[in-house]
């Protein structure tokens, strides 16, 4: 029964059941793009895209440092009071922060799209301050493992059956929104089941806790989240909405590389505290290559016939730069960043990132003016590459921790040459 006990080793598994919990959640709202994609119009869809672009740009520097932050201090997870007063933290400063573009919208939307307005930003905002709580719940500690299986399930089905229900209610924009709303709905009843009221003294008290480990946290988001969204904010100032959302579905990080590496990642910060975690980073992320890299090789290849087959052929045009955003998953598969954070090295990270943001804003602005859209992804492939080989660096001189230490780096090269060859191959047959 030895296969028995390999199953319950996995399931039991934290990291793995964290890898699989970012899986369904980066798989469900894959799913919903195809729904959306063909339910609604081009312009729609980009409108779509624009709401999501600017829920983002007012949530991504706060939502991933509060989580870091509460995770570096391994000590609070053992309190529930503090575990139930995070997450009423973090559904606060949801709300606080989709109010603030509702109601900043006439400053906030053309500063943030180079629109005067944005249909359905109200409703977006309601189905916003909702799902982001439940998207961090199962990194909480307080589920069990048969509640954070339910919550995977959730969040992988829910999102497309939620916009399938919603645009036969509705076929428009509205309709996809409302069926989110429901969806977020059910999400948050699940997620604040069996968990303490709202205690503010909690709260204080928790936020007093992390704050050192948080603030620098939220310098560095900002800086990477403003390198990751600058694409999509530039195109959305030179192209109209239908090239908006080309830009946008082709712009996809592959869900597999990022739900894998982002719960490897959050997970190892409280183990890598000392360096007898580091062969099992290593182990772990070597084996993601061997997951990861031979799948995104066969959708390299394949992506113009299935962008056609999910998406319509209005998206072909899309598989291009989803092949060059591809090509970002070898940075993503290496963790120097994630050593600094759990060694609490975490102002290193802002200054790195802002250089990141330097180079993709100089890159993707000269690279437009010769490939148009695929210059915009080139110059972030570019800043991608640049942010974790200066980490690499740093690691290497301040820990003595060398590139062979952290990964395996002949796995990684080998990989390297396969994709480059399938990038090339696929440019070929697909005539760009």
């Amino acid at each position: 029964m030895e296969w028995w006990k390999e199953i319950r080793n996995n399931i039991n598994d934290p990291v793995k059941l964290a890898q699989w919990f970012m899986l369904c959640r980066h798989t469900g709202i894959l799913l919903s793009s195809v729904v959306i994609a063909r339910s609604l119009s081009l312009q729609e869809v980009g409108i779509f895209e624009m709401l999501m672009l600017s829920g983002y740009l007012v949530t991504f520097f706060w939502s991933d440092a509060l989580l870091k932050g509460y995770l570096s201090k391994a000590d609070i997870k053992l309190d529930k009071s503090l575990s139930s007063g995070f997450i009423w933290l973090y559904m606060i400063v949801g709300v606080i922060s989709m109010g603030v573009l509702v109601l900043g919208a006439k400053f906030l939307i053309p500063l943030l799209t180079g629109r005067n307005s944005l249909e359905g930003l109200g409703l977006f905002a309601v189905y916003q301050a909702m799902i982001v709580v439940v998207w961090i719940a199962p990194f909480i500690g307080m589920f069990n493992l048969r509640r954070k299986q339910l919550l995977s399930v959730f969040v992988l089905a829910g999102p497309p059956i939620a916009c399938w229900i919603g645009v036969k209610l509705d076929p428009e924009l509205r309709g996809i929104l409302w069926g989110l709303i429901g969806y977020a709905v059910i999400g948050i009843a699940i997620t604040l089941k069996g968990i303490s009221f709202f205690n503010i003294t909690k709260m204080k008290q928790l936020l007093l806790l992390i704050w050192t480990a948080t603030w620098p946290l939220i310098l560095y988001a900002i800086s990477t989240g403003l390198a990751r969204s600058f694409d999509s904010w530039l195109v959305s100032r030179h192209f109209d909405e239908t090239q908006f959302a080309i830009f946008r579905y082709g712009a996809r990080e592959f869900p597999l590389v990022v739900a894998l590496a982002g719960g490897l990642s959050t997970i190892m910060i409280p183990r890598l505290l000392v360096n007898d975690a580091l062969p099992e980073l290593r182990k772990r992320s070597t084996r993601l290559m061997h997951i990861c890299y031979p799948l995104v090789f066969i959708i390299m290849l394949c992506s113009p016939l299935l962008f056609g087959f999910f998406f319509g052929d209005a998206f072909i045009p899309a598989a291009y730069l989803f092949n060059i955003y591809l090509l970002i998953t070898l940075t993503q598969l290496v963790f120097p960043q994630t050593i600094l954070t759990a060694r609490g090295d975490t102002r290193l990270l802002w200054y790195i990132s802002i250089a990141e943001l330097l180079v993709n804003v100089l890159a993707s602005l000269i690279l437009l003016s010769y490939f148009g859209l695929a210059g915009i992804a080139f110059g972030t492939l570019i800043a991608f590459a640049f942010e974790k080989l200066i980490l690499l660096i740093i690691v290497a001189r301040r820990y003595g921790l060398t590139p062979v230490k952290i990964f395996n780096p002949y796995v990684w090269i080998g990989y390297t040459l396969l994709l480059v060859i399938a990038f090339n191959a696929a440019k070929w047959i697909a005539g760009v």
